[in-house]
C-alpha cells in the first residue's frame, strides 16, 4: 500500500515533472520533497494542500489513494472578513465556516439579494453564530 510520499512521487512522474519542477510550483525545498517521497519525513496540512494544488489532485487522493467525490474549489474570502479573522485570531476553518453560514442565511432570506460580503459587520455576525462552532 502506497503512502503519501509514494503517491506524490507517482503523480509527479505521471506528469513528467522533476522534483525541481514540483518544488517550484508548490514552494518547497528539494531536500524536503526528496525526504517526503522516500518516507523519511511527514508533511504538514499546509504543505500537503500546496502539493495537491500543484499536482491537480485532491487531498483525499494524496492521503488515501482514492479520489475525492467533491471537486476542489477555490474560495475567495472577502477582505473585510479576512481582516476581522486576523484581528480575532480566528482559524481558517472557522473563517470558512463563518462565510458559509453567512451565505446560507442570505440565500435563505432572499434569493434575489446580492452578496455585499465586504460590507458585512463580521464581528456582529460572528458574535451571533459563534456558539455553533466546534472548539478546535
Amino acid at each position: 500500500m502506497a503512502n503519501v510520499g509514494e503517491r506524490i512521487k507517482q503523480r509527479r512522474q505521471e506528469l513528467g515533472w522533476t522534483q525541481d519542477h514540483l518544488c517550484a510550483k508548490a514552494g518547497l525545498s528539494k531536500s524536503f520533497l526528496s525526504e517526503l517521497e522516500n518516507g523519511k519525513r511527514s508533511v504538514s496540512a499546509a504543505n500537503l494542500l500546496d502539493i495537491s494544488r500543484a499536482l491537480s489532485v485532491s487531498l483525499d487522493f494524496l492521503m488515501t489513494g482514492k479520489a475525492s467525490e467533491e471537486p476542489l474549489r477555490d474560495v475567495s474570502i472577502p477582505s473585510a472578513l479576512a481582516k476581522f479573522a486576523a484581528e480575532e485570531g480566528i482559524s481558517l476553518k472557522k473563517t470558512l465556516m463563518l462565510l458559509d453560514m453567512h451565505k446560507q442565511i442570505v440565500a435563505h432570506r432572499s434569493a434575489k439579494k446580492k452578496d455585499g460580503l465586504d460590507s458585512v459587520d463580521w464581528r456582529k455576525f460572528y458574535e451571533g453564530v459563534k456558539e455553533f462552532f466546534d472548539e478546535e
